[in-house]
């Protein structure tokens, strides 16, 4: 603390303050407010009038209540209107079955219409998914929607070529057959093949995505790949089709095809497992809720426990991370040396990973990184640390007899998620409004220019031949089909509406103001709660029978508007980051460096500017919450108040979230290591009620995550509350002297801890200088 004897003052002394003013006070004495140089506090600073003016010790809370920000409301309201036009013409335009369900070659939907009992997508020759053009003109075979995919190997062309009965290869193939009369269908089965009515062969599949993909052929050395899965005269084509052929078509036909069997393992131990991780959860939330009711009662003791276990699970996690690099940098295994530019994405890729000696040397040197810079906070914030203690034993207390404040977050939340819901909604009918795009394609690379009716007419001139990746329809394309058998009318996609950009901006920029206004709903409602606790002098008897009541209403009925425009802000910066990443895409292609760079810095300063007005809105709302001002005269005086006490702010404050932080992460780790301990076998009680995964991991990530976000939830509503409690707290220390006349509305603990005992009249008349 500062030394404020007339030889050494740290900031000027006042005409008017007491000589009691004059003696050297520390944290373990009486001590005033305007000669701490830890509030930052002095005369001559411009960071508005401190409340040493005012003369009475009624609480701030404002009784009479007006309405705040009336044109930001009015102005979400009208956007809530466009959003919902926008929503409408997107609804009316678009069928969002386009964008779930699969689409055959002639643009139809499976699932859907006519093909309502056809839900899956059958390709009658995958080998054609090998060209690298798949990416721009689709799968260039004849997609067909089928009730079910095969569940055998099946050549209808190569049993008619050996004399099979035509009407027993029909009866097998027919569901996997275009869905034509029974007068088309009764040709034969060449021919039917030859019109790409029917497929030549198809083979046993699984279905992915409303897609049919043959189900593994994994071989278990590479000379099987030559395996012949179907012969040449089978196919009606060229050459012989083998396993790994079948198995690169697979890999090429799209980026979810190299991850297939790693998302296929991972939904299994999804499947096996979902009900253990609905009780770990509960668990998680039990453990989150028992964990803030000791805290009602012994938050010191807790918050220790909380940095004990931290050291002690960071230390034993970075001695695990030391022994495993020991064992592997004395490996002779070639594999251990190798980078993770080296690693094949397979899907024991994770396991690749963890045998790398790179893997462990970082897990090392980042938790060595992180063990020291926990241990130094501890040493060198030690008094910060018994001060943020006291602190949050304030919010214990106060959430404590506000009780249900730990369930209101339930609202917003359910609120965000049926913003969220609607958001995507809107985005799916957005994305199918458009009409269905066909390109013409030539299989086996066939020139068709010489044929007739391979041609058509450019902007009225002499006809011109169709060049592969030109736009068609079927009805139009149809005479080249039939002279050449070769060219397809393939569906590709569906054309973006032309207004589709700006409507999809204003559904972005919907989610981003609807998501970010509820969670500014939660933040002033939970303010009003905790400043009522902290402005009612006598706790246990004044305070009101339903402050959560209280509060929502304030907040609904009065300053919906603050929330708006507070969100709007968020909501802006939000959007140009989002637009800075599309504009980073885009600018990928050209590779500059410079580009690079800008960009980079660019998104550093839209991060840095988001965290601080994340940071201003959240005390524009506990003002606002606590004055009924708006959203600018809210934000001008707690500014104010915290740069008034920028050192308090700065380190005790943010002591205070930190600690705060470690009492979620406790909760992660303790559900974390049980669920480890659960799942990789270590506790023999339960071995053998596991059910055997392919990678015991899956419910462990899922099972962290979860505790993280449902920690999050309850320790939210604690950091609410320390935050509204310590801007309280600085304005009580400003307004109030601790005398008789104006005694602080702080707590005896608190005011012992940071120096601020009550004064009476005589004792500062009797005060020698």
């Amino acid at each position: 603390m500062g030394n404020s004897n007339g030889k050494n003052r740290t900031h000027p002394v006042a005409d008017h303050e007491p000589d009691y003013a004059y003696k050297d006070y520390g944290y373990d004495y009486e001590y005033d407010q305007r000669n701490d140089y830890d509030s930052g506090w002095h005369p001559d600073k411009t960071y508005g009038e401190a409340y040493f003016h005012e003369h009475n010790n009624d609480s701030p809370l404002t009784k009479r209540r007006s309405c705040t920000d009336v044109l930001c409301l009015i102005l979400f309201l009208v956007f809530l209107g466009g959003w919902g036009a926008v929503a409408f013409l997107g609804i009316q335009g678009g069928d969002i079955s386009k964008v779930i369900y699969p689409t055959d070659s002639q643009g139809n939907i499976c699932g859907k219409g006519e093909m309502a009992d056809r839900q899956a997508l059958l390709m009658f020759d995958l080998t054609q998914c090998l060209n690298p053009a798949v990416l721009v003109t689709g799968c260039l075979t004849t997609h067909v929607c089928v009730n079910k995919c095969p569940d055998e190997n099946y050549s209808p062309l190569g049993e008619a070529k050996l004399g099979t009965n035509q009407q027993q290869i029909k009866e097998r193939m027919k569901p996997f057959c275009k869905p034509v009369s029974d007068e088309q269908f009764k040709q034969d089965v060449e021919t039917l093949v030859q019109k790409e009515i029917c497929p030549p062969w198809y083979l046993k599949s699984s279905e992915v995505l409303g897609r049919c993909f043959p189900v593994s052929m994994k071989a278990e050395d590479n000379d099987s790949n030559e395996e012949v899965v179907v012969k040449r005269v089978d196919t009606g084509g060229d050459h012989d089709i083998t396993k790994g052929e079948i198995e690169g078509s697979l890999y090429r036909l799209g980026a979810f095809l190299n991850i297939r069997q790693f998302g296929e393992r991972i939904f299994m131990d999804l499947k096996e497992t979902y009900w253990m991780i609905g009780l770990a959860l509960i668990g998680a939330c039990i453990l989150s809720f028992v964990w803030i009711v000791l805290m009602r009662f012994l938050a010191s003791f807790m918050v220790w426990v909380s940095i004990l276990t931290v050291f002690l699970g960071i230390g034993g996690l970075l001695g695990y991370s030391g022994y495993r690099l020991y064992f592997v940098w004395l490996s002779t295994d070639p594999e251990t040396h190798k980078n993770i530019f080296q690693l094949n994405w397979t899907p024991e890729i994770v396991d690749d990973f963890l045998k790398q000696r790179d893997t462990w040397m970082a897990f090392t040197i980042i938790l060595g990184i992180i063990f020291l810079v926990i241990v130094l906070l501890f040493l060198f914030l030690r008094q910060r640390i018994m001060i943020a203690i006291a602190l949050i034993e304030q919010g214990s207390k106060a959430v404590g007899q506000m009780f249900s404040s730990l369930f209101f977050p339930i609202i917003p939340f359910l609120l965000q998620l049926v913003v969220v819901g609607w958001f995507l909604v809107v985005a799916l009918y957005l994305a199918s409004w458009g009409e269905q795009e066909y390109r013409v394609a030539f299989k086996n690379d066939r020139d068709c220019s010489q044929f007739e009716g391979c041609s058509q007419s450019v902007n009225g001139s002499d006809s011109v031949p169709y060049q592969s990746n030109d736009t068609c329809t079927p009805e139009e394309f149809k005479p080249c089909i039939d002279s050449c058998p070769e060219a397809m009318c393939q569906f590709v996609k569906y054309t973006k509406n032309k207004d589709y950009s700006w409507m999809q901006f204003v559904n972005v920029f919907g989610l981003y103001w609807g998501v970010f206004f509820f969670s500014a709903f939660g933040e002033i409602v939970l303010a009003g709660v905790f400043s009522q606790w902290y402005w009612t002098f006598n706790k246990k008897t004044d305070l009101p029978d339903c402050s959560l009541g209280t509060a929502m209403w304030n907040a609904t009925v009065f300053h919906l508007g603050t929330i708006a425009f507070g969100s709007l802000l968020i909501a802006i910066i939000r959007m140009i980051r989002t637009m800075l990443e599309y504009v980073e895409r885009k600018c990928k292609r050209f590779n500059n460096d410079l580009t690079k760079c800008l960009i980079w810095c660019c998104k550093c300063c839209l991060w840095c500017l988001e965290k601080f007005m994340r940071f201003i809105n959240r005390n524009a709302y506990i003002m606002c919450a606590v004055k009924s001002t708006n959203f600018c005269k809210s934000a001008k005086e707690a500014f104010n108040l915290l740069m008034r006490n920028l050192v308090r702010v700065v380190v005790l404050d943010s002591v205070v979230d930190f600690l705060l932080f470690l009492g979620k992460l406790v909760i992660v780790l303790l559900t974390g290591v049980a669920s480890y301990m659960t799942f990789s076998g270590q506790i023999p009680e339960i071995k053998d009620d596991i059910p055997s995964l392919n990678y015991f991991f899956t419910p462990i990530v899922f099972i962290v995550i979860g505790s993280y976000f449902i920690a999050s939830a309850f320790f939210g509503v604690y950091n609410m509350a320390v935050d509204t409690l310590f801007l309280c707290f600085l304005e009580d220390l400003e307004r109030n002297d601790g005398s008789v006349e104006k005694p602080y509305y702080m707590s005896k603990s608190l005011k012992k801890i940071l120096g601020k005992m009550e004064k009476s009249v005589n004792e500062s008349r009797h005060r020698s200088p």
